[in-house]
């Protein structure tokens, strides 16, 4: 788990609350252990200072082939700042986010005055810690409208949903496009092969890489099947699928959308829907113009969520913490 802690001992000011204790710390630390990353590379630190935690993008990039501009350890860290708010609500504080994407330091979570913790509070924080890539069968079972509007209201920035035989269509040509240039690509097999099957701490699991369906066109190995267009554009609309964008394509805009997309994922969690992320292709920019076009998006679209019901096969076992978690399933 890649986070430390310098939790200050000092007498506070005036109008300051005392430091986190150690318990505290390590429900902060805890929940930003369990953000969905790149390849569960977890590319930040955490820093814990009075009531400030500090989250800081590693300098690194390991993935010269999958993430070359840091695009998706930057919605990685966004997603970790998520949880790291829902940590800090359900500790009975209230959250104040500052991001800083051109600086060392990419956010600050200051917990401000005290708040009653609700029963969604609670539940949040107990979905974030269920929350897990999906990689098997989604049910048939449509999301009924209520829990499609209370996923969205969760999410922070700009969505737009996949609707229509025909925007499924094009979508699906998009991503079936993608998963041919990726699983063609020698350099991008090459890093894929040397990042799956790693440790616990960092990489994909053996499980990971689907041979076929939709997580094959989100994340393609070389053996990855990617079905024919209109197969894929049933599957996907028999499914909820949510295009997160931001006005541009800047660090603070990816760090936002890496926000949104978890504290929506949460919460489809907390409503009994399992969910799986692709942002591979959507490194495309020629696939990133289509699915703005496809779904009318004013802005840049930067992670696709699919989400739906487990299949009776699919759901995870109770009492164990889930498989290293990766971001571009």
């Amino acid at each position: 788990m890649a986070w430390h802690t310098a939790a200050r001992h000092r007498v506070p000011g005036p109008g300051e609350d005392a430091s986190w204790s150690a318990e505290e710390t390590a429900v902060l630390a805890d929940a930003v252990s369990r953000a969905p990353s790149v390849h569960n590379t977890q590319p930040w630190s955490l820093r814990v200072e009075g009531r400030r935690a500090v989250l800081e993008q590693r300098d690194e990039a390991p993935l010269r082939e999958h993430d070359p501009h840091g695009r998706d350890a930057r919605i990685s860290c966004g997603a970790a700042v998520a949880n790291l708010a829902i940590a800090v609500r359900a500790l009975g504080r209230s959250p104040e986010i500052r991001w800083r994407p051109s600086a060392a330091t990419t956010a600050t979570v200051t917990a401000r005055g005290r708040q009653p913790v609700t029963p969604l509070d609670r539940e949040r924080l107990r979905a974030l810690a269920r929350r897990s890539s999906h990689r098997r069968a989604f049910a048939a079972r449509p999301v009924p409208a209520l829990t499609r509007t209370a996923v969205l209201a969760a999410a922070t920035a700009p969505v737009a949903w996949l609707e229509g035989r025909e925007t499924a269509r094009e979508v699906a040509e998009l991503l079936g496009y993608a998963a041919r240039v990726h699983r063609d690509d020698a350099g991008y097999q090459r890093e894929l092969a040397e990042w799956t099957g790693r440790s616990r701490d960092a990489g994909l699991a053996p499980g990971a890489l689907a041979a076929s369906g939709a997580p094959a066109a989100g994340l393609a190995g070389p053996a990855a099947r990617v079905p024919d267009e209109h197969r894929l554009a049933e599957r996907l609309s028999a499914e909820l699928v949510l295009v997160f964008g931001a006005g541009g394509d800047g660090p603070r805009e990816q760090l936002q959308v890496g926000e949104s997309a978890e504290r929506a994922w949460v919460e489809a969690t907390r409503l009994g829907l399992v969910g799986s992320v692709m942002t591979q292709p959507l490194r495309l920019p020629e696939v990133r113009s289509g699915v703005r076009a496809a779904l009318g998006m004013s802005g840049e679209p930067h992670l696709v969520l699919r989400l739906g019901y487990p299949a009776a096969d699919g759901v995870p076992r109770s009492g164990k913490r889930p498989l290293p978690d990766v971001l571009a399933d």
